[in-house]
């Protein structure tokens, strides 16, 4: 094993066992060192390595850092609402409402619900958080349009007490069907400075298209999950 790859691995180790905590100060490139005996590029490496890799953080000025794990997220597999996947693994789920209100249908959204030009929507922006993970900074960013005509009953509720789906299915519309894209995608302008992040910063985006068992589009969303603090699982079968 190279000596970077020592120290990467001791480094590892410490992180995953809690010996490193998120937010701790790593000692200086000189310190490591002196404790792993070894040459300042030797530690330059394996420093590079960990910080492509996520698990430690560059701050200009100040130091490097252990980073907060990516969460885990599953949503390209299974259907289920964002508050129930975040319990189901450990963290308590935070929704901020950014917009609920009516709007006539984007050019970009017409032909993922396949309704005319204009039609009266419903649009809803929501900041979802994921706590105690990634120090408070949100997790994903959730733009969703419903026909209006479909499900006027959305305007009445509190979206960051109830989840989208379970409203639908109270009110008899049930999705029984997703077709979901992933892409990469650069965060600018006020979607970078809602998610907190720097211009420029990768996110993966997500365009979501939900279906009745009719095969009638339901609703249509657009997600952006920062890259530095998500990552995604994609199972396949024969």
């Amino acid at each position: 094993m190279a000596l970077y790859d020592q120290i990467i691995h001791d480094i590892y180790i410490k992180i995953q066992d809690k010996t490193l905590m998120p937010g701790d100060m790593l000692p200086t490139e000189l310190e490591l060192c002196k404790q792993y005996n070894v040459s300042r590029p030797t530690v330059r490496t394996a420093m590079i390595k960990l910080v492509n890799d996520g698990h430690l953080t560059r701050v200009k000025g100040k130091g490097t850092f252990v980073t907060s794990p990516k969460l885990m997220q599953e949503s390209t597999q299974f259907i289920e609402s964002y508050n129930e996947e975040m319990i189901s693994k450990g963290l308590t789920p935070l929704t901020v409402v950014l917009e609920l209100k009516t709007c006539p249908c984007p050019e970009h959204v017409y032909t993922k619900l396949n309704i005319p030009l204009g039609t009266k929507l419903i649009k809803l922006q929501r900041l979802r958080y994921a706590r105690p993970n990634n120090e408070e900074k949100p997790v994903v960013l959730t733009t969703v349009y419903v026909p209006y005509e479909l499900a006027p009953f959305l305007l009445d509720y509190d979206f960051e007490a109830f989840s989208l789906y379970n409203v639908l299915e109270r009110n008899g519309i049930f999705i029984s069907n997703v077709v979901r894209e992933l892409e990469i995608k650069t965060l600018y302008g006020k979607t970078a400075n809602l998610l907190m992040v720097k211009e420029g910063s990768p996110a993966h985006f997500i365009s979501s298209v939900g279906y009745n068992s009719k095969g009638t589009a339901i609703e249509y969303s657009e997600s952006y999950y920062p890259g530095n603090l998500n990552k995604f699982v994609i199972k396949i079968s024969r």
